[in-house]
């Protein structure tokens, strides 16, 4: 499944960058700018006196000099030297270098000899060493052999470092690799970062993201971005954004989350000793994207505790937080502690008031084996009741091994979907590949206005595909009353908005619609002659005959489902989706069945292919389906070679 995925999003990205416009000269300077006045107009009231210095500065700047410092910000450093710049747009280099310079935006430094011996080529390093090693014999030091110049295109880069270190000379060739005035990095004054952080009021996003707006690929909702939505109110709070943001940087880059055997110990005492330091964001709901980053930040330091087999200290991390999988993790602490009784009561509030339902779903096998544990009765274990069939198909051409490398256990789905379709009788069997598209753009276009309300703290820039709480608790008790007069809509039979949205919004960036879903040929590869609708005045057929098989007040039921729990909701849909229909929709003069006036009906399929096992969101949704009236079969597929 993961590997479909990153194939359909290789193609979109394909056909976007086809699409793509050419970027203007200077397309990553307007983007510094606008990040900078779009933080001055939303927080100007509560930056501090480096921050404003900060836009003064850059403001004072020459269009090079400004040009200079993105393009630093945007490359690897942290040093940097002029030999290694080469921008055609700007006009004199060295001026920008020397005007960053005056401002103290840059500052003149030597690296460190670890890095520079990393970033130096094989050729500059080998220059350098030969030089200090013929100076060292020309003065007679007996210390040192002569390496050969000649000598030195055989050796590989890793191999004129262990003759640098060999002959004592990693030090002497620093003034070789680093001439006074040569090397420079970015002052503590440059604090773009900052700046990052409260545009976009998240961390995974950086200037990287005007990038894909400015070429096309992503197209954004229009929605708003008042300064009285802003997440931050105080200063006190972007305070803490900052510090938050400092320990999630330091935790993924000091490899504080990585193998317990190569962490080192006192860095991450430290860590945590900070993490206990920090005000308690979580109390009284203070600010609740805080809270969540705080929250976030125990649960990873508790993690590793647990690793390190420290149960009783990721106990106590785990107690600030009910965020899940706080619940899990304390009691499977409590179970390496031989606390089976407090496991097991943990267990059962879990299954009482499951927060979502993946914790449900980990409180059942926690049960089973605590039951085990005690001595006790194991409690029956939930399969789910859906029904499976087998399917034995010869390989196509289709079917074989790929160029990229995609194997025949991968395509399955398309394999299953082409031997499910066909005319029998009277009645037209399209089967389509759609997996967790489908119903989660439904949902998406059900919903969409709703997604994109002008919620407080909800979208802080322009390049959001869903509101910063989409799949947090919070997201349906702050939409409830339109959400729930949407739901009663549906109930009643009116799915209109779905169709609405689908004309008003395509094309438009939203985490739940797949647009390609609609547009791709996947009629045409079944080879029943019916053709995929590509006018864009029309609902495309699949819309069509999903919004035929599937009554309003099923989807009000659906879509409640998925409320629940929508991060783990919007996966685990069986693969293969099959109408049924009448054979005589097909007499159509462009080969596009015509479901007008005639009854649709679907069910669902989920393929497995050889070795491949159900996972639990995909027996919950299998099982769900058949209990709310749509037929849902496994089917396991076998080849005949």
């Amino acid at each position: 499944m993961a590997q479909r995925e990153k194939e359909r999003q290789t193609q979109i990205s394909r056909d976007a960058s086809k699409k793509a416009k050419v970027l203007p000269g200077y397309y990553y300077l307007t983007n510094f700018q606008t990040m900078l006045q779009g933080v001055a107009r939303r927080y100007g009231d509560l930056l501090d006196e480096v921050e404003l210095g900060f836009i003064d500065s850059f403001s004072a700047l020459t269009h090079d000099a400004q040009c200079l410092l993105v393009r630093l910000i945007s490359r690897k450093g942290p040093w940097f030297c002029l030999a290694q710049l080469s921008y055609d747009e700007m006009q004199d280099i060295q001026g920008a270098i020397s005007t960053l310079c005056d401002h103290k935006l840059i500052c003149y430094e030597q690296p460190d000899i670890s890095w520079l011996l990393q970033k130096s080529t094989k050729t500059e390093l080998g220059r350098a060493i030969a030089e200090v090693s013929s100076a060292l014999v020309s003065g007679e030091s007996v210390e040192v052999s002569y390496l050969d110049p000649a000598a030195v295109k055989w050796l590989k880069k890793r191999e004129l470092i262990e003759y640098a270190q060999g002959a004592g000379l990693l030090s002497r060739i620093l003034s070789h690799l680093v001439p006074e005035d040569y090397w420079f990095n970015l002052s503590p004054k440059v604090v773009y970062r900052r700046f990052e952080l409260l545009y976009f009021e998240r961390m995974s996003q950086s200037l990287s993201q005007f990038i894909l707006a400015d070429l096309g690929i992503h197209n954004f909702e229009a929605y708003s971005t008042s300064i009285a939505s802003r997440s931050f109110n105080t200063r006190a709070e972007i305070e803490g954004l900052y510090r938050l943001s400092a320990l999630y940087e330091e935790f993924e880059e000091g490899d504080l989350g990585g193998k317990p055997s190569d962490i080192d110990i006192k860095k991450f005492d430290s860590f945590c000793q900070r993490l206990t330091e920090l005000p308690n964001f979580t109390k009284d709901a203070v600010n609740q994207k805080l809270a969540r980053l705080t929250q976030g930040l125990w649960l990873m330091a508790a993690r590793q505790l647990e690793r390190l087999g420290q149960f009783e200290q990721a106990l106590a991390l785990y107690a600030n937080t009910e965020r899940t999988p706080s619940r899990e993790r304390r009691a499977r602490c409590l179970n390496k502690l031989g606390r089976d009784d407090e496991a097991l009561g943990l267990v059962e509030l879990m299954l009482e008031s499951p927060i979502e339902e993946s914790e449900r779903l980990v409180a059942r096998r926690l049960q089973k084996s605590l039951h085990r544990s005690l001595g006790l009765e194991a409690p029956e274990l939930w399969q789910g009741e859906f029904n499976t069939f087998k399917l034995e198909c010869q390989r196509t051409g289709a079917d074989k091994n790929r160029e990229d490398g995609v194997s025949n256990a991968e395509r399955v789905e398309l394999c299953a979907a082409r031997h499910l379709s066909a005319v029998e009788g009277e009645q037209l069997r399209l089967c389509i590949e759609v997996e967790n598209r489908l119903f989660c753009s439904l949902f998406g276009l059900a919903f969409w206005d709703i997604i994109f309300a002008d919620v407080g703290g909800a979208f802080a820039n322009p390049y959001q595909s869903r509101p910063s709480d989409m799949y947090q608790s919070e997201f349906y008790p702050r939409r409830k009353i339109p959400i729930e007069e949407r739901l009663a809509a549906l109930a009643s039979g009116d799915t209109q908005m779905i169709m609405e949205h689908f004309h008003q919004k395509r094309g438009i960036t939203n985490d739940w619609v797949h647009w390609s879903l609609f547009e791709e040929p996947s009629l045409d590869l079944l080879d029943l002659g019916i053709t995929n609708r590509q006018d864009k005045d029309e609902i495309p057929l699949l819309l069509q005959l999903a919004l035929m098989a599937f009554s309003g007040a099923f989807l009000a039921r659906l879509f409640r489902q998925m409320l629940f729990d929508l991060r783990y909701y919007r996966a685990g849909f069986p693969d293969l989706i099959r109408f049924h229909l009448a054979s005589e929709s097909l007499s159509t003069d462009d080969g596009i069945p015509n479901s007008a006036n005639n009854r649709v009906t679907a069910e669902l399929i989920e393929v497995k292919g050889p070795g491949d096992a159900l996972r639990d969101n995909q027996i919950i949704w299998l099982d769900w389906f058949n209990r709310n009236g749509v037929k849902a079969r496994v089917c396991y597929l076998s080849w005949l070679d």
